[in-house]
C-alpha cells in the first residue's frame, strides 16, 4: 500500500490509504504492509514511479441525474491532520447523519477534523462530521476489519441511503455474486465520480483477511472507504456489502472489509441515540 506523506504532497490512497493534498507538488510513496504512518516525519526521497493500472470505471455524466440511480449517498471524506494538511477518502451515507468509511481514514492518531461533501446530491451539501468510531481493533492487522463510522454535525437529506447488507454466507457458500463501486476518476480530493464495471466478488479469508472480500484490481486513488454495492439483475443496487480497504496489485486484487453480522451488531449498538 502506498502511504501518505505529510505536507506538500498528494498521495496514494486506495490505490488505498487515505490521500493528502498539497498546493505545491505530488510525490508517490512506495507500497508497504501498513496503512498509515502514526505521525508525519521528514519526507524521504521520492521512490521510482510504480506502474499503475487504470481504473475500470465508466466516464461520468457531466451532471448527475436525479433519482435512485444517482448514488447520491456516495461522499467525499476530507480529513485534516494536526498540521492542517488535507487528506481524503471516500464514504457512504447509510442514514441522514451517518457515514461508513475505512477505519484508517478515522485514525485519531492523525486526524483532528472531518468534512463530508455529497457531490451527487442536490445542492452538493458540505458539512462537518465528528465522533469517529472504529470497529474491530487495529486495522493495520489484516485479520481485523478496517471499517468505522462518522456522525454528521448537520444531516444530509436524501431520498435514498445505502442499505447495510450481509452477503457473507452467500459468498462463503460459493455463490457467484457481482458488485460495483462509485469511485474517483482521478486522484484528487473532489475528482468526478463514476461507477466501476461489475466486478466478481470473492472471499479473501484464505489470504488471512478474516473479514475480507476481494474484487479484481481497479482502484485509482482516494478510494479508501469507498462502498461496494451488490449488483442484482444486471444493475448496481443501494445494498452496501463492503468497504474498500487496500489494493494488492501483485494478486490483481482490491481488498474490502465485509458488512457482516458482527459489524451490523456493533453498528446498531453505536448508533442508538
Amino acid at each position: 500500500m502506498r502511504l501518505a506523506l505529510p505536507a506538500l504532497a498528494l498521495v496514494g490512497c486506495l490505490t488505498t490509504a487515505a490521500c493528502t493534498v498539497s498546493e505545491v507538488e505530488t510525490v508517490p510513496r512506495p507500497q508497504s504492509d501498513s496503512v498509515l504512518p502514526e505521525e508525519p516525519s521528514t519526507p524521504p526521497p521520492p521512490p521510482p514511479p510504480e506502474p499503475k493500472k487504470p481504473p475500470a470505471v465508466a466516464t461520468p455524466d457531466p451532471e448527475p441525474s436525479k433519482g435512485d440511480d444517482t448514488f447520491a449517498e456516495v461522499v467525499y471524506v476530507l480529513m485534516r491532520d494536526r498540521h492542517f494538511d488535507l487528506w481524503f477518502c471516500t464514504g457512504t451515507l447509510v442514514a441522514k447523519d451517518r457515514v461508513v468509511t475505512a477505519a484508517h481514514c478515522l485514525d485519531q492518531r492523525m486526524f483532528v477534523s472531518y468534512e463530508i461533501i455529497a457531490p451527487l446530491a442536490p445542492s452538493r451539501p458540505s458539512v462537518s462530521a465528528s465522533d469517529p468510531r472504529v470497529f474491530g481493533g487495529d486495522f493495520e492487522v489484516v485479520e481485523n476489519p478496517d471499517i468505522g463510522i462518522l456522525t454528521l454535525d448537520t444531516p444530509i437529506m436524501l431520498s435514498t441511503y445505502a442499505q447495510l447488507t450481509d452477503v457473507v454466507a452467500r459468498v462463503e457458500a460459493g455463490e457467484e455474486l457481482s458488485a460495483a463501486a462509485m469511485v474517483r476518476t482521478r486522484e484528487q480530493p473532489e475528482a468526478p465520480l463514476a461507477m466501476t464495471e461489475h466486478l466478481p466478488l470473492s472471499s479473501t479469508v484464505a489470504l488471512g483477511y478474516a473479514h475480507g472480500f476481494g474484487t479484481p484490481y481497479f482502484s485509482n486513488g482516494g478510494d479508501s472507504g469507498a462502498g461496494l454495492f451488490l449488483v442484482e439483475n444486471g444493475k448496481p443496487t443501494h445494498k452496501l456489502i463492503a468497504v474498500a480497504r487496500q489494493p494488492e496489485p501483485d494478486r490483481d486484487l482490491d481488498h474490502f472489509t465485509r458488512i457482516g453480522a458482527p459489524f451490523l451488531e456493533w453498528y446498531d449498538a453505536n448508533t442508538k441515540h
